[in-house]
């Protein structure tokens, strides 16, 4: 297994470094006439990093008033973006034609560089030495600024060449820090004093079309995630609906993405009460309006429970220890009246391994901080929401 990792990374290696090469000749070909009001910032993450970076990416505008601002945006959720204010255009990146598509990167890297940016900034602080590295690279910015930022996506290799693409690079507390509060330290480091608060998308989802509207009241089971490792068992998820639904009469509502329908599929067959199937059959924004309308939400540690937070949605997630603490549980510095979402965890001592995880672990199975997650655990931490529904006559 080690000399399989060793070749792997050789092999990626080698490929980063000609992607490297290639990228030299949009430099050498292209130029542009620099437009002073033009701001590109890049954000190419997955969507739960989008939904957590929303609080501190609407005061770049309060810091550049008068630029025009161009968000470079994973095309995995920029037709969301699009819907805030925060700036005037935004550019879809699709993130494996990137890599593999050489003319879909030359055409892309191309317009970029023409555009004649000013000032390109890539706040993301686990940088991408294929992506936003490469990226501000190839600008003719004046400015390039970054994020000194940590390991965790970039070899140290990468990372010593392209520290150098940058002219300033915002210094980074090396503890961990929940990714509100990294959010809101960069913004920190361009002058401008913000506190780590929770994104609010209330404004946006508001106008956006609820499909399973009339199945009220209902819940929001979300079994995916983008590893199988951090996945609690279907069985479980099926066990606990069927717990609040002969307690409250809440039916449920499945939500996932495309590659997740047969999951989908699989937990419904299982189930023996009300149940409606939207996994694979939304969009982003059609996903935010469900869980906004829901009496809670249980979901793995995805997007899903970022959205929740974002729209005032009581949220339960399934947490592992791999990166206990930066993306869950929450840490803010303001105080707020929205519910902040609760982590369900089953403590070890190995936490924070980066989800390298030192157990034998079967193909397609829950590591052990997973796995061992009881339904009645759960349930337990839903008991405090239920008594204030009934309370309140909403259940």
């Amino acid at each position: 297994m080690k000399i399989y990792l060793i070749f792997f990374k050789t092999l990626e290696l080698i490929y980063h470094s000609c992607l490297y090469f290639l990228d030299y000749f949009i430099i050498l070909s292209y130029h542009s006439q620099k437009a002073k009001n033009k701001i590109l910032i890049i954000r190419l993450d997955a969507i739960g990093d989008f939904i957590l970076w929303l609080d501190s990416a609407q005061h770049f505008r309060k810091i550049y008033p008068y630029k025009k601002i161009v968000l470079l945006g994973n095309q995995a959720w920029t037709d969301l973006a699009k819907k805030f204010h925060y700036w005037d255009e935004v550019w879809p990146l699709d993130k494996l034609r990137f890599t593999y598509n050489l003319i879909y990167r030359f055409q892309l890297l191309k317009k970029i560089r023409q555009a004649g940016f000013d000032i390109v900034i890539q706040p993301t602080y686990s940088r991408e030495f294929l992506y936003g590295d490469a990226i501000v690279r190839i600008s003719e910015a004046r400015k390039k600024i970054g994020s000194v930022g940590d390991y965790s996506n970039i070899l140290p290799i990468e990372k010593k060449i392209s520290d150098r693409f940058y002219t300033q690079l915002i210094p980074s507390n090396p503890k961990p820090l929940m990714e509100l509060r990294r959010n809101a330290e960069f913004v920190r480091g361009l002058g401008y004093e913000l506190q780590a608060a929770l994104p609010d998308m209330m404004p946006v989802a508001q106008g956006i079309n609820n499909p399973v509207a009339n199945n009220s009241p209902y819940f929001v089971l979300f079994p995916g995630a983008l590893w199988t490792r951090k996945q609690w068992p279907i069985e479980k998820f099926s066990e606990f609906a069927s717990l609040v639904f002969h307690e409250t009469g809440m039916s449920a509502v499945i939500c996932g993405g495309v590659t997740e329908r047969q999951l989908g599929k699989a937990l419904i067959a299982i189930m023996d009460i009300p149940v409606v199937n939207m996994v694979g059959e939304t969009s982003l924004a059609e996903l935010v309006a469900i869980i906004k309308d829901a009496q809670f939400l249980l979901s793995n540690d995805t997007s899903a429970v970022h959205i929740a937070s974002a729209v005032a949605t009581s949220a339960f997630c399934l947490l592992g220890g791999g990166h206990y603490g930066r993306f869950m549980p929450y840490d803010i510095e303001t105080e707020t009246k929205k519910p902040l979402p609760v982590a369900i965890i089953h403590q070890m001592d190995c936490f924070n391994c980066n989800w390298r995880c030192r157990y034998f672990i079967k193909d397609n199975e829950p590591a052990p901080c997973i796995e061992k997650i009881s339904v009645e655990e759960v349930f337990a931490a839903l008991q405090p929401l239920i008594r204030e529904r009934h309370q309140l006559g909403s259940i």
